[in-house]
């Protein structure tokens, strides 16, 4: 079974490996598309931070389950609504994300540190994805 983090990752790698679908974009449309994406990093990120310090992410599981039911519509018509339903479905999947408080708290010290590195990462391929398709023409 994927965890939690190895499917944010795995969705954050498959929104950067459409950026350049998400780039064709006109150009009005690309400030709205990158800032859709950096709204979902940025909800990453505040979970990371929290569980960092040892933080229950109260209410993280409502972004990322909102996040999950906009893809379809943010970004559907660029990368096909066939993917995006998919990558609205693996977000679904995941959004209780709260669940990772307890998960981490289980596990060794090195297992939580190798563990939040995979979430920062995530993070940054939606950031990467986001500051593509900001820049690209």
């Amino acid at each position: 079974m994927v965890g939690i983090i190895d499917t944010l990752f795995g969705v954050g790698q498959k929104l950067f490996g459409l950026r350049m679908e998400l780039s064709k974009a006109r150009l009005a449309r690309k400030s709205t598309v990158a800032d859709f994406l950096d709204s979902i990093a940025e909800s990453i990120e505040d979970v990371s931070v929290q569980l960092k310090a040892n933080i229950y992410p109260h209410g993280k599981c409502h972004e990322i389950l909102m996040h999950s039911r906009q893809i379809e519509t943010a970004i559907g018509d660029l990368i096909g609504e066939s993917s995006a339903h998919d990558l609205s479905a693996q977000l679904d999947e995941v959004h209780q994300i709260e669940k990772l408080y307890a998960e981490l708290s289980a596990d060794t010290e090195v297992g939580r540190q190798e563990k939040l590195i995979v979430l920062d990462q995530a993070a940054g391929q939606f950031r990467a994805t986001a500051a593509y398709v900001r820049v690209s023409r």
